[in-house]
């Protein structure tokens, strides 16, 4: 197999060694990955604006400062 053939059936890393064509998913499959994700970074961000809502005898019993609370609180949804 050519050499360009090859890195255009890569994983869609530059440079990969993967011998394997990438899996081609229907538009379904990509569809429910999308709303997977979406539901999962509505998650992370309630779950970080609700440290905003704690008290701080509640951050002290859960080992987080304010200021630990309030800059995890603050972060983009969208970051791990």
């Amino acid at each position: 197999m050519a050499a360009w053939l090859k890195l255009w059936y890569s994983r869609g890393t530059i440079g990969s060694r993967c011998d394997r064509p990438a899996r081609i998913i229907s538009p379904w499959e990509a569809a429910l990955r999308s709303l997977a994700r979406l539901k999962r970074e509505a998650g992370l961000r309630r779950s970080r604006r609700a440290l905003l809502d704690l008290s701080d005898d509640q951050l002290r019993d859960i080992g987080v400062t304010r200021d630990e609370a309030l800059r995890e609180g603050r972060r983009s949804f969208y970051i791990d």
